[in-house]
């Protein structure tokens, strides 16, 4: 069974533009950066729903560095994270200390995923603006961003 594009993230109300942009643009470059943008869509979705299912089945518990009593669940936290993919959002385990001790508050998830407590953007995206900074005059990714978004 063949499934269409549209039919792949048929909740999300970007992907249904996309794919209507993609039937309507005429231009070979139209087409060739509507579909790199629906595969960052579809990147995303992947990385999200794979973030969502580990952060569930994530069960260790710590112990308070204070008091030493053991932390209790504040629930899932909203998280989010601008990535090469785009900005990313999923839900993870918070804990904190019953007595309330100062610091004890912890995601573990975060600590699985090698990110800090206040991080905003993912390793890899500071890393590509490093070299960016190096190896690319600063007309080329401005005129490429001016471009991307004439398109949009």
């Amino acid at each position: 069974m063949q499934l269409s594009v549209e039919q792949l993230l048929t909740d999300d109300k970007h992907w249904q533009q996309l794919c209507n942009r993609l039937q309507t643009v005429s231009s070979l470059s139209a087409i060739v950066l509507t579909a790199r943008q629906m595969g960052l869509c579809l990147a995303r979705a992947i990385i999200e729903q794979q973030l969502q299912e580990r952060a569930a089945a994530f069960t260790k518990w710590n112990t308070c560095l204070t008091c030493s009593t053991g932390l209790v669940s504040k629930g899932l936290v909203k998280r989010k994270m601008l990535t090469l993919v785009g900005q990313v959002q999923w839900r993870r385990r918070v804990e904190r200390c019953p007595h309330r001790c100062l610091g004890s508050q912890q995601a573990p998830f975060d600590t699985v995923l090698d990110i800090q407590a206040y991080q905003q953007g993912s390793t890899e995206l500071m890393r590509l603006g490093c070299l960016l900074q190096y190896f690319c005059p600063l007309t080329l990714p401005l005129n490429y961003w001016c471009n991307s978004q004439e398109l949009m």
